[in-house]
């Protein structure tokens, strides 16, 4: 069963990587980033259809399974010091570039924008997060939450600059732990004509106030079922003055009209 996933999952990748890239433009990122530097029994190719799609436990699965299941995908048998050397540094490099050049060529709105981001904004920020289940083990350090598969689990926080295609923090948090609280590292990096992309659940509305009076862009987004109210300008009030509570705020149609939250 898992390997037929594989299998499946490696023909979309290989379609895509077909239509993106051409060979010769793999092994050129290869060789300048260093990680193919002479002949090897890796294959840039091979080796990024293999990272792609074997999924997030390569890094905990042992190497003679990855080894076997290599052998399977590309009918190439390799050492299991072969192939634990070229995880290194240099194909760290290799798939950050493959990932930007691969970001770009599926995104027609980010090729299209490119210049005009630059001539608005200096940075783009991408905060994201996303959840990885751990062995029971962990759960003394990273504990997770009841009913989510395992007594342990493990959160990454992230934070990717898409002009340069730099990744500028990753942290490791707890599962449990909301994304509101990476708001202590998000509001070390805030500069004029920076614009931010992240969920609403990143932000606090003072926090907002101050990238707005700052010069700092942002964007988010809200489920259609959320309300939001504004301030009444014009509640109404009780004959000794006092504002009815009812008439404090106004609901707004999220739908049908244009926002200014921070108005």
């Amino acid at each position: 069963m898992r390997l037929n996933f594989i299998n499946k999952k490696l023909k979309y990748l290989s379609k895509s990587i077909k239509e993106s890239f051409d060979i010769n433009e793999i092994n050129k990122i290869a060789k300048d980033k260093k990680f193919i530097q002479r002949q090897s029994s890796i294959i840039a190719k091979d080796f990024l259809r293999f990272t792609m799609s074997y999924g997030s436990d390569i890094c905990t699965s042992p190497l003679s399974q990855l080894v076997s299941k290599y052998d399977m995908l590309f009918s190439k048998q390799l050492s299991k010091q072969s192939l634990d050397k070229s995880f290194n540094k240099h194909s760290v490099e290799f798939m950050k570039e493959i990932f930007v050049k691969f970001l770009y060529s599926q995104s027609n709105t980010l090729t299209n924008l490119e210049c005009t981001l630059r001539t608005y904004f200096d940075r783009v920020i991408i905060n994201d997060s996303t959840s990885f289940i751990l062995t029971k083990e962990f759960k003394k350090k990273f504990s997770g939450f009841v009913g989510y598969g395992s007594p342990s689990s493990i959160k990454i926080q992230l934070q990717y600059e898409s002009l340069t295609g730099l990744f500028m923090n990753i942290d490791i948090f707890l599962c449990i732990k909301n994304d509101v609280e990476y708001l202590k590292t998000i509001k070390k990096y805030k500069y004029y004509k920076d614009l931010k992309l992240a969920d609403l659940g990143y932000f606090k509305i003072d926090y907002l106030k101050r990238l707005n009076k700052s010069g700092t862009y942002f964007i988010s987004k809200i489920k259609s079922n959320t309300s939001l109210y504004m301030k009444n300008p014009n509640p109404e009030k009780y004959k000794v003055g006092i504002i009815k509570k009812s008439s404090e705020h106004i609901k707004i149609d999220i739908i049908n009209k244009n926002l200014m939250l921070l108005t």
